[in-house]
């Protein structure tokens, strides 16, 4: 296989300004690649600005639950980089509750984020792609699309639906050379725990810069193969 020139490549991350998307944007930025990163809040994202070169960074606002947003995101990074190489989906959230308490508010915003957003940042990108005959879309999921936890009801709903989406979506692009992967995480110390779990469990919890270590072999790969979908899990199982 012949070797990538990783600075030609343009990656763009939602969900990137903290966690395992800022863990993926260093990564890719230490490893050569172009990166655009979003997230809802501007806030957010010039709190971390000084942490990474300006000639290789993009910073936008995008909040992925509406399309104009998720457009809009598109455009720019078009404007700066020409295109997008590679789409990571990465921006997410999670309310944890036995469903009999809760709230149709929160079930509607993990639907719309966790399912909506990233039906919409695929279809964003996807007809350049298939221009071009080339590309990546990757999907950062939870294991609680494939396994039943308690108080996950919602959650689990919104993450199976997303990877029940990009299983089709693989088989639909695949012969245009368009690889679709899931990463499908088990308990990642990030902020969707809250802080008294993460100071229990944070010793048996993966670590975000474990999954971004994962993520430059995922697009290295030769191009007669695609790692469709990969589980990561903490050594001593689910929590």
């Amino acid at each position: 296989m012949e070797p990538h020139n990783n600075s030609l490549h343009v990656v763009w991350i939602t969900g990137a300004s903290r966690g395992i998307g800022k863990a993926i944007a260093e990564r890719l930025v230490r490893d050569g690649y172009r990166v655009a990163l979003s997230a809802r809040s501007a806030e957010t994202l010039r709190e971390i600005a000084d942490q990474f070169p300006e000639e290789q960074v993009l910073y936008v606002e995008c909040d992925v639950r509406e399309e104009e947003s998720v457009y809009f995101a598109y455009r720019t990074i078009e404007q700066r980089f020409g295109r997008v190489d590679i789409l990571v989906n990465n921006a997410g959230m999670g309310v944890f509750a036995p469903l009999v308490d809760l709230s149709v508010q929160d079930f509607d915003d993990m639907i719309a984020t966790n399912l909506r957003g990233a039906f919409l940042c695929a279809k964003t990108v996807l007809p350049a792609m298939l221009k071009r005959k080339a590309g990546t879309i990757l999907n950062i999921n939870s294991v609680s699309a494939v396994t039943a936890f308690t108080a996950s009801s919602g959650y689990g709903a919104s993450k199976a639906g997303a990877l029940a989406m990009s299983r089709s979506l693989r088989a639909e692009v695949r012969d245009h050379n368009i690889r679709v992967i899931d990463i499908i995480l088990g308990a990642t110390e990030t902020e969707i725990w809250d802080e008294e779990e993460r100071d229990q469990y944070r010793g048996r919890m993966i670590q975000p810069e474990d999954v971004a270590d994962v993520v430059p072999a995922l697009f290295d790969a030769s191009h007669r193969m695609m790692t469709e979908e990969i589980i990561l899990r903490p050594q001593r199982g689910d929590l």
